[in-house]
């Protein structure tokens, strides 16, 4: 095991905060991986369906959610003709997994104690186990995205390509957000009760179950403060609309998630020595 980045030495400046988070991840790739393994297995074992229930919470969403806004109010959102379901399950999914990301991240670390106490370990490398898992989850769900597109006759557009360009993004900024609260989890306790309204605001004050256009224009702004808007909007422009993502707006939200990875990590350094006096 690569152990470079616990070693002691004292490492500082902005470009090696900006790159640490991933070089660890890349320098200890093998342990990296078995250690996703693992929280798959923990986290689903003796279950039945095992990783299959990463599923049943945006599939139970997607049925209520059709059922209250597509048969009781009898809603209607018109991206290139799509059904009602694939637009908002493609919502959904990016939902699920920033969520997911959120409401782990208070206890990484402190479900993990016995890592904290070894010397040689790379701390930083549980907050990347939670983005990890919840990034093989959402791989799960676009395939039964996808699925449901062919399943309804409307074919795959080539911009489906574009789709990982898209939201590599995201799982920066997710990364970041990881990285900070795991580490505010250790000495705040009752964090994951605000993770828990965080991830509600981020489902009713976004894009997630209802079209932008239905907000008033004076209160439209406000939804783009909701880092999910930008990319649930432009994975609909490109695996429904079948148009390329707008790259201006790609490339500012690319520079937003890397703020706020590197400011994660930043935190996360900087704080890691203290976990061992509070777990």
């Amino acid at each position: 095991m690569n152990t470079s980045m616990a070693n002691g030495r004292r490492r500082s400046g902005l470009v090696w905060y900006l790159t640490g988070a991933f070089s660890s991840v890349l320098a200890n790739r093998s342990l990296y991986v078995r250690l996703v393994g693992r929280d798959i297995h923990v986290r689903y074992k003796g279950s039945i369906l095992g990783l299959l229930w990463t599923l049943l919470n945006p599939l139970s969403l997607l049925v209520v959610f059709s059922f209250v806004f597509g048969v009781v109010l009898h809603a209607k959102w018109g991206i290139g003709g799509h059904n009602f379901t694939l637009v908002l399950f493609s919502g959904l999914v990016l939902f699920t997994f920033l969520a997911d990301c959120i409401n782990r991240s208070p206890g990484v670390v402190l479900e993990n104690a016995n890592y904290v106490k070894k010397v040689v370990f790379p701390l930083e490398l549980l907050p990347a186990v939670t983005l990890g898992t919840a990034t093989i989850n959402l791989g799960l769900s676009l395939l039964i995205l996808a699925g449901g597109e062919l399943w309804y006759g409307h074919g795959l557009p080539i911009t489906w390509v574009s789709v990982p360009i898209v939201l590599l993004p995201l799982l920066v900024l997710a990364y970041g957000v990881v990285l900070f609260l795991s580490s505010l989890g250790v000495f705040i306790r009752d964090l994951p009760q605000v993770t828990g309204i965080l991830t509600m605001l981020l489902m009713y004050m976004g894009p997630i179950i209802f079209p932008l256009d239905m907000v008033p224009a004076q209160f439209r702004a406000l939804l783009w403060l909701n880092p999910l808007t930008f990319p649930v909007t432009q994975l609909r422009q490109v695996t429904l609309n079948g148009q390329w993502p707008d790259w201006l707006g790609l490339g500012c939200y690319s520079v937003v998630a890397l703020v706020v990875c590197t400011s994660g990590f930043w935190w996360f350094w900087r704080t890691r020595n203290g976990f061992a006096d509070v777990v």
